[in-house]
């Protein structure tokens, strides 16, 4: 099983949808990151069907942590709390059809290539 220490809020935002990325394990490895940097530059490597996973996912991951914030901030052993929203994200992330890792990859993609962000945005239904 994936662990998420954290999450993390991408600091742009998609009409009135703000994206949340699933730290990855190997975030804490500087050459991963360089990597992942590289591979951001490329062509946009996502179908359809992923970016349509992806916007459903952002959705689960964002009502996840809506029910939890709260919760983890009245819990006494906040780290337990904590542990249980980060499990309810990675879920939520694979109940929509991705892995953790590629969520975070068409995230942290999307904040670089305004393509992309508007490939998404077109998914994404009205509010």
């Amino acid at each position: 099983m994936q662990f998420i220490k954290s999450r993390t809020a991408i600091a742009f935002v998609l009409g009135a949808t703000t994206l949340f990325a699933l730290p990855a394990l190997a975030a804490d490895n500087p050459s991963a990151a360089a990597s992942a940097s590289t591979k951001a530059k490329s062509a946009d490597p996502f179908t359809d069907k992923q970016l349509k996973q992806f916007v459903k996912a952002q959705a689960n991951v964002q009502a996840v942590i809506k029910k939890w914030d709260d919760k983890v901030a009245k819990a006494d052993d906040k780290k337990a709390a904590q542990k249980k929203e980060n499990k309810a994200m990675v879920q939520a992330v694979k109940d929509s059809g991705l892995t953790p890792k590629q969520y975070n990859r068409i995230a942290q993609q999307a904040q670089k290539d305004p393509e992309l962000t508007k490939r998404i945005q077109s998914f994404m239904t009205p509010q």
